[in-house]
């Protein structure tokens, strides 16, 4: 048998390891002096400490391996263990990637630009949202710009203070033609705003309530002003990163402004969006054009 520390420099782990697989029940010395305290080991459990070290390393936790030690689980229940611990490391080697990809990204912009950038795009999950609005084509944007000041001045006084969310614009054209723009405007609602809640402006201009779908990965980014370049390196970024927008992009008033003071203006645009490329499968940024 050997004392703890002789036990230590065979098994190559730290005494103060051992005396945590110790008071965890993982591996107990054969003998523990009941006068002097001291642990004695066996050459014989080297193969047990090497299981729980390979285990260990593999990611499981030592909560884990006791009980698939202790407990004798089957092969089909350790493969499903295994597989599971397998399936969790593979995502975050595929977070760290696109994170490095981004970094990436990000770098050769700079160099490219030679500054960061007026816009930073942030990956957001979006849940579905309960949408009191009209539909209506605009033929420029003047047009959009009033019909949207239009129901942020008198919807509040009609609905009532506290009961309306976020002022949403969502496009349904299938193309961007500013002279015939197919829009939803109108405003985020919670509960207190029935299902079958309507309300008339006047003979042709009526909100209803209908639902914003959710979105697992949306691309936002934030703009202020009238500022349309924002759209280009929503559209760069989501190309050097692996991903296809697809849907209808929505445009989220943070900050509203009138028709006259439209630099005032914040929003954030959201677009819908999927990976199709694997992290560490997408192109260089060279190659995008970049």
């Amino acid at each position: 048998m050997y004392l703890i520390g002789e036990f230590s420099k065979i098994a190559h782990v730290s005494s103060r390891q051992l005396r945590h697989y110790d008071q965890l029940g993982l591996l107990k010395p054969v003998y523990t002096d009941p006068t002097t305290g001291y642990r004695y080991y066996s050459a014989k459990q080297l193969p047990q400490l090497n299981r729980i070290l390979a285990l260990k390393e593999m990611g499981l936790s030592l909560e884990q391996i006791k009980r698939l030690l202790a407990d004798n689980i089957s092969l089909d229940e350790l493969r499903g263990m295994l597989e599971m611990k397998k399936a969790q490391i593979e995502q975050m080697v595929y977070e760290e990637l696109a994170r490095i990809r981004r970094i990436e990204s990000r770098i050769e912009q700079i160099d490219v630009e030679g500054q960061m950038g007026d816009y930073d795009v942030v990956v957001k999950s979006v849940p579905a949202q309960r949408y009191l609005s009209m539909r209506e084509v605009c033929h420029s944007p003047e047009m959009t710009v009033q019909f949207a000041s239009r129901l942020y001045q008198t919807l509040p006084s009609q609905v009532g203070q506290g009961v309306l969310g976020a002022f949403v614009m969502v496009l349904y054209s299938e193309e961007f033609d500013p002279t015939h723009l197919d829009l939803g405007l109108g405003f985020v609602v919670g509960d207190a705003v029935a299902d079958d809640f309507a309300l008339a402006l006047d003979a042709e201009t009526r909100l209803t309530v209908s639902t914003l779908p959710a979105v697992r990965e949306m691309l936002t980014i934030t703009r202020f002003g009238v500022n349309q370049n924002c759209y280009n390196v929503l559209a760069m970024w989501a190309e050097a990163n692996g991903y296809r927008l697809y849907g209808q992009m929505r445009e989220v008033v943070l900050q509203f402004a009138p028709p006259d003071s439209l630099d005032d203006l914040v929003m954030e645009i959201q677009y819908p969006a999927e990976r199709v490329l694997p992290a560490g499968d997408v192109p260089p940024f060279e190659a995008l054009g970049g």
